[in-house]
């Protein structure tokens, strides 16, 4: 019997084998990579990452919502026209959010580095992921295009290419050019990811051409005005809950180092320190995302199709199977970390102190896979503005709690540990509070702001 390729099963299918695969490419990638870089540039590469996540909050991430979202629910109407519409206006916003980004990081990269990375050798990655963001902004659109309409093979192709190539440019650029200094190591590596976004992004435009192409000319063209405002209706809260997110995490992050010399490191140590838990350690325990990614990819779009119909007997049916399914498939997942993942750190990293933090931070993933998955369902369900005021309140939280118990020496990155587990589970209680209303609950307003016609 073949399998529908819009269906439930084979969409989940597709995107968790893409995930797993992906995510273990991902770990061989980074067990490679630091014993390469060693602990001090993997602590030095992991400092530009915030300014990455947030330029993409900026720009990107909260369009690629309003992407998605959008699609699903003209396509559900079977207006294909504003589907369309929809991706053209999405890129130019695109473009003209990443000049603005580049207008800023181009001229104070230098402040950027010293004043707020604490670090000068950070300059050269900085600069360096300018091309990275672009392209990374493309593809992201064209993504969520695809998991808008229910498709699931394009983008899948696309991450495995991505993930052999970045493996292969980043490793291969590091062993051939073989950098003598940390500020030269960073920015290879963000030229082997340049290289990789600039594939993958060409594979998925090519993929949205051929697709876009094959769509019937139904429905009515709509007002750019109007569909701006809805476009961003959808994405600034998006992009807002995103950027305020990563601004706190990524000063949470940024201030470890310097906490950590308060209570006493010296700066090498601090910088190994850090590089040994976000860049060993964390990556290990996030590793149950991949079943939590999938299910989101699949199940936002269904979401907001049923949310633009009005259909409530299949929004509950649904936001219960994804609670019910993240639970099956997340909790033994990470609880298996707990027993074998320090061995297994210390055996692939050469390094006894990698694995320290794992049993917390392996209950911690639990916690972060429900707030991830619950906030693509509020996404869905048009409760962006909620999802962002949770993610706000906790994140808040764990910045004061890291400043405070970092900078003890009896804590340090303990004190870290204990204020991500404690504010991540916060957030994620409070996020299925508000998808486990009552249906019933959520009003019209919510349900019926896009201009279906």
């Amino acid at each position: 019997m073949k399998l529908n390729p819009k269906s439930l099963t084979f969409s989940i299918s597709v995107l968790m084998a893409t995930q797993i695969f992906s995510q273990f490419l991902n770990f061989v990638f980074r067990v490679i990579l630091a014993r390469l870089v060693g602990a001090e540039g993997m602590g030095l590469y992991q400092l530009i990452i915030p300014v990455y996540l947030v330029a993409m909050s900026i720009t990107a991430y909260g369009l690629s919502v309003a992407v998605a979202r959008m699609s699903a629910a003209y396509s559900a109407k079977g207006n294909s026209t504003a589907v369309k519409q929809t991706v053209k206006l999405s890129m130019w916003s695109f473009l003209f959010l990443f000049g603005l980004m580049t207008a800023f990081i181009i001229p104070f990269s230098d402040w950027i580095s010293v004043t707020l990375l604490s670090d000068a050798r950070t300059r050269l990655g900085l600069v360096l992921l300018l091309p990275c963001i672009f392209f990374t902004g493309f593809e992201n659109l064209h993504k969520n295009y695809f998991y808008g309409m229910r498709e699931v093979r394009q983008p899948a192709i696309a991450e495995v290419f991505e993930q052999l190539l970045r493996t292969g440019c980043v490793l291969l650029l590091l062993i051939i050019l073989r950098p003598d200094y940390l500020e030269w190591t960073v920015g290879v590596i963000v030229i082997g990811m340049v290289l990789c976004e600039i594939g993958s992004s060409a594979m998925l435009c090519v993929f949205y051409l051929r697709h876009s192409k094959k769509l019937p000319p139904r429905g009515e063209r709509l007002n750019e005005r109007t569909l701006f405002t809805e476009m961003f209706r959808i994405a600034i809260p998006v992009s807002g809950a995103t950027l305020a997110g990563n601004l706190l995490v990524s000063i949470n992050t940024i201030i470890i180092p310097g906490r950590l010399i308060v209570s006493g490191m010296g700066q090498s140590e601090a910088l190994s320190a850090y590089g040994i838990a976000f860049g060993m350690t964390l990556p290990l325990t996030t590793l149950p995302s991949v079943f939590v990614i999938p299910l989101s990819l699949t199940m936002m779009p269904r979401v907001a199709q049923s949310a633009a119909l009005n259909d409530y007997a299949a929004l509950k049916k649904q936001i219960s199977k994804t609670l019910w399914l993240t639970a099956l498939l997340v909790i033994p997942a990470s609880l298996l970390l707990i027993p074998f993942g320090k061995p297994i750190l210390a055996i692939l990293f050469k390094d006894q102190n990698a694995g320290q933090f794992v049993e917390i931070l392996a209950i911690t993933g639990i916690f972060a896979c429900f707030q991830y998955i619950t906030n693509s369902l509020l996404n869905g369900i048009g409760k962006q503005r909620q999802a962002a005021i949770n993610v706000l309140i906790s994140d808040v939280i764990q910045l004061a709690l890291t400043w405070y118990l970092v900078a003890m020496p009896e804590f340090r990155l303990w004190g870290f540990v204990a204020a991500f587990l404690s504010t991540t589970a916060l957030c994620a209680i409070l996020n299925c509070l508000e998808v486990l209303k009552p249906i019933s609950h959520i009003g019209d307003k919510n349900l019926k702001r896009l201009p279906l016609g």
